[in-house]
């Protein structure tokens, strides 16, 4: 009996007391992580595969010496182990051989992200770091998506995503709302070689992105590799364009500290020509014929730094980082950002500055108790001043040439001047929990909170400083739950989930004057449920998705509060209300995608920009209602020749019948109206060829052309006016660029011309946007 135990001992020792788990990390020559690896013991029948950050985890046991790793298309490899070692990094080589023969690879992060329940579509951007382009005309490719901007570089832009607009659409950095970073952190200031990945949802959105998104989100997943690298890129384009961008990581593999360095700096004189009738200073009248002449006070500079510290990978949390960012912009102001056309009196001396400190802390941790759950959250302060200033006391032409005005109490934009200095304090944080009931079911909560203090002074606006004197709060909170499983094989996947918002904001109402008693309390608390379900059925070549939402949405500061400049305040507005619906459908075999999108928007107290002069308040419409179509297809031709192309219908109207809502009155005149600026016909088409060894054996290049293509749309309601209607002409872009890589994508070098017919192009409100344009970017990368 003694024997027995001892042998049921030793056998115990020799399988329990003496294993290991070890990780590990598999990328191929360039730095990529592979998803989908096979890692595994055909000795020991053990075995698993990385996931979708490319890392693996394996329980060993002493008697092991090694593991294979084997990818399709690539060189299978042996990893040896070592007791004194539980983290290893393998790099696999690509088997030219193998690809020649295979067409069926691992999936990517975006294939894997494409398979969800959810209709949402990954970009990674991969092959999109060398080229000169930033996160915006990145997205601006994407089926569903087009993004319209005022001017040149810094200029105030708006999206539209399957018939939602502007702050509808929640925009994410590394999943913590962006909208609360301000302007000096935008979109258009992000270049392509910080980003990893862009996740686009179109309709439903996911808890973890809790927020108060009404049916659209896009988050910008930040390099976050689990090794060292450099990664530094600068470009100068037309118009005194110079853009730089820093982005490093030191690792220590042994321990997991880790420190990261993100920066950028951005600068243009945007001073491109525009065709303007003058005004004649003798007659008063308008010139019969245009004149170009240069935007000469548009300059926009901004530049961020954000430093990181902590662990990854390692038994602590897969993620522990503390992080501090500065930011700053300044933005010279031409025109105001809702004036119709070019503006016949240009600003001269109009300008808006941010300066912002942001603190982060972020912890992830997946596999807990028995890998059941996983585990993430974010605490976020964000201090900020904003000023918003018109103090001159001349009026400028064209020309630059200057004439002192008889008030001097009197401002560029209105009668009365504006230095309006806000003070921002917002702290965020969110808390996620997966739990993992079996292989096939899974539950999900999340909550985020959301506080806002705002206050300012204004030395010249009585009325901005009567409105800013005492702090306007805004608090938001969303509590979210969900269940998901996986079903028949992973071919039938379904998500549901509930969704509980609470706002509360605390302000007033000032009149004209700022007078005391013109001045009112305003104390707004409300609470909503929301609710939602997703559900995809994937074929072998065919993938269908379906979804429905119950969203709401809170209005933005800027519409509640204005900016001091040429938005008025209006902290009555009411939150937005949607229910949104998705039928997708995806089809994917071999090199040939095709994919279809129906969706429908149904919006209660829809939140609408309305337009007296150069002056906007925001205001509540009942009723919104849109619904179209995206189309998408792509096809290659043996991994060289690339052909992309994309459509959007959309159509938007109000639906609001009734005058004061009283039904059977009076018809509003806007009633079954197209909502106005807004393109309802778009899309764009990409060529592409990509080769290797032009010059030497690891060099690689590619060039690619772009054509893009908006339907006329009226910048005002369609049914005013009998003549001249208020309409965006049609309008058709070209980009042309080539890139040239050498030392596998160490050295990068990229020329773009963008607008390559030099054609002249319009967006919001027929504003001019600048023409032909040279872009070169220089790049360095190592790891």
């Amino acid at each position: 009996m003694g024997r027995i135990l001892m042998l049921m001992f030793v056998l115990c020792a020799s399988k329990f007391c003496f294993s290991q788990t070890i990780t590990g990390v598999v990328r191929d020559e360039l730095g990529e992580l592979l998803v989908g690896v096979n890692v595994y013991s055909k000795e020991f029948k053990l075995g698993t595969t990385t996931d979708i950050d490319g890392v693996f985890e394996l329980e060993v046991t002493s008697s092991m010496n090694y593991v294979t790793i084997s990818y399709l298309g690539y060189h299978e490899s042996v990893l040896r182990l070592s007791t004194d070692k539980t983290n290893y990094e393998v790099v696999l080589k690509e088997d030219n051989t193998q690809l020649q023969e295979v067409l069926v690879f691992g999936k990517t992060k975006s294939e894997v992200l494409r398979e969800q329940a959810y209709s949402v579509v990954g970009v990674e951007t991969k092959d999109l770091k060398n080229m000169s382009a930033d996160v915006n005309q990145i997205l601006g490719k994407i089926s569903g998506i087009n993004i319209r901007e005022s001017g040149g570089l810094g200029s105030n832009f708006t999206y539209s995503l399957n018939g939602l607009s502007g702050n509808q659409v929640r925009i994410f950095i590394n999943g913590i709302p962006m909208d609360y970073f301000g302007s000096s952190l935008s979109l258009n200031n992000f270049p392509a070689n910080i980003v990893e990945m862009i996740e686009v949802y179109k309709g439903v959105v996911p808890i973890h992105l809790s927020s108060d998104a009404l049916g659209g989100a896009i988050n910008i997943i930040t390099d976050s590799r689990v090794d060292s690298f450099l990664d530094v890129s600068y470009s100068v384009a037309t118009y005194n364009t110079h853009r730089f961008a820093l982005n490093g990581q030191y690792r220590n593999d042994a321990s997991g500290f880790t420190v990261r360095a993100k920066t950028f700096y951005n600068y243009s004189d945007n001073n491109y020509k525009v065709p303007v009738k003058l005004v004649n200073p003798d007659t008063g009248k308008e010139d019969e014929h245009a004149t170009l002449v240069e935007r000469f006070h548009d300059g926009y500079e901004s530049k961020m730094f954000w430093l990181e510290g902590g662990v990854t990978k390692n038994k602590i949390a897969d993620e522990l980082m503390v992080g501090v960012m500065y930011s700053d912009n300044f933005k010279e102001i031409q025109q105001a950002s809702n004036a119709i056309g070019i503006a016949k009196n240009p600003y001269g001396e109009v300008a808006t500055s941010e300066q912002k400190v942001i603190t982060n802390l972020s912890f992830k941790k997946n596999g807990l108790f028995n890998k059941k759950i996983n585990f993430n959250s974010y605490v976020v302060a964000v201090l900020s001043e904003e000023v918003s200033r018109d103090t001159s006391s001349y009026r400028y032409d064209w020309f630059q040439n200057k004439t002192l005005q008889h008030d001097i109490t009197v401002g560029e934009i209105e009668q009365r001047k504006t230095l309006l200095r806000l003070k921002k304090n917002n702290y965020l944080a969110n808390l996620n929990m997966d739990y993992a009931l079996n292989n096939y079911h899974n539950l999900a909560v999340n909550y985020s909170f959301n506080y806002l203090d705002l206050r300012g002074t204004d030395d010249f606006k009585e009325q901005n400083a009567t409105q800013f004197k005492d702090p306007s709060q805004v608090a938001k909170g969303v509590f979210g739950a969900s269940y998901s499983n996986s079903l028949f094989n992973a071919s039938f996947k379904n998500v549901v989930f509930g969704k509980y918002y609470h706002y509360k904001n605390s302000s007033v109402t000032t009149g004209y004057s700022g007078l005391p008693d013109q001045t009112s309390p305003i104390e707004v608390d409300k609470s909503y449920f929301g609710i939602g379900a997703a559900s995809t059925y994937k074929f072998n070549f065919l993938q269908i998705k379906a979804s429905y939402e119950n969203a709401i949405r809170f209005p933005e500061v800027f519409e509640l509060y204005g900016n001091g400049l040429e938005i008025v305040a209006n902290p009555e507005l009411l939150p937005e209300q949607t229910h949104n619906y998705n039928l997708g459908f995806r089809y994917d075999k071999r090199q040939f995608t095709l994919g279809l999108d129906f969706f429908v928007r149904d919006i209660d107290d829809y939140i609408l920009p309305v337009i007296k002069g150069i002056k906007v308040t925001y205001k509540n419409t009942k009723s919104v209602l849109s619904k179209g179509v995206d189309f998408s297809a792509s096809t290659n031709f043996n991994r060289k020749v690339y052909l992309v192309l994309n459509g959007t219908y959309l159509d938007k109207r109000d639906t609001e019948r009734w005058q004061d809502g009283i039904v059977g009155g009076k018809e509003r005149s806007t009633y079954n109206q197209r909502v106005p600026n807004e393109p309802y016909l778009f899309g764009n088409a990409v060529v592409s060829y990509k080769g290797n060894q032009l010059f030497g054996r690891n060099d690689s290049y590619a060039v690619s052309f772009t054509e893009g293509y908006v339907h006329e749309f009226h910048y005002s309601w369609e049914n005013q006016g009998s003549r001249n209607k208020p309409i965006v002409p049609e309008q058709w872009t070209s980009d042309l660029e080539f890139v040239y890589s050498l030392e596998k994508e160490k050295y990068n070098f990229s020329f773009r011309v963008s607008n390559l017919w030099d054609a002249t192009v319009y967006d919001n409100y027929l504003q001019q946007k600048p023409g032909r344009m040279f872009h070169v970017k220089l790049r360095y990368f190592i790891n």
